[in-house]
């Protein structure tokens, strides 16, 4: 891999690194905002909230933004100790982002559920707008929960692929008789 390739790659790593902090944050301060939704509607006990219970919103964030911050770490520095344990940080991420994807999934169907029966309720506008307002912070969860695990998938081929170019130069490079200590047939 050349000079100009792992430069690139390298961007390409800080790039997707900063995306995942951000995303991160995104996640955590609409989790912070949910709950805090559910305190001031918590006299309503059919509106789910499964996913504030689950911790979801703060361990999902917590360990995206770690992720990222490790992932710029490893783009600065051509350790490959860092980078080996990077690649399993963003395994993990991923699979992180993909359970945090079911916890969610599962939080909007219960809740369409719950919607479906509003006009059933005493206060049906009550209903709608709390309903309304979960289904919309859980979307947007959702969405940045699925991007999450997209950049952390992304990253991880973005690694291995760094790392098996990496190898295949070093087992395609003829010896160096000299640095190996073997004589030259002259």
């Amino acid at each position: 891999m050349t000079s100009w390739e792992v430069d690139k790659l390298q961007k390409r790593l800080l790039a997707l690194g900063a995306l995942e902090i951000l995303s991160g944050a995104t996640i955590l301060v609409v989790g912070v905002f949910l709950g805090a939704i559910q305190g001031i509607f918590q006299l309503f006990e059919q509106y789910s909230y499964f996913t504030l219970y689950t911790g979801y919103p703060i361990w999902g964030p917590v360990f995206f933004i770690f992720s990222g911050s490790s992932s710029i770490a490893a783009g600065k520095h051509r350790e490959i100790d860092l980078i080996r344990k990077h690649v399993w940080i963003d395994i993990v991420s991923a699979i992180m982002a993909v359970v945090g994807f079911v916890l969610l999934a599962i939080n909007l169907a219960h809740n369409n559920e719950v919607l479906k029966n509003c006009s059933l309720s005493e206060s049906a506008d009550l209903c709608l707008y709390i309903t309304t307002s979960n289904n919309g912070l859980l979307s947007i969860m959702l969405i940045f929960t699925l991007m999450e695990s997209c950049v952390a998938i992304s990253m991880t081929i973005m690694w291995c692929k760094r790392k098996l170019s990496e190898s295949s130069q070093v087992t395609s490079s003829p010896p160096n008789h000299a640095e190996s200590g073997t004589p030259t047939d002259e």
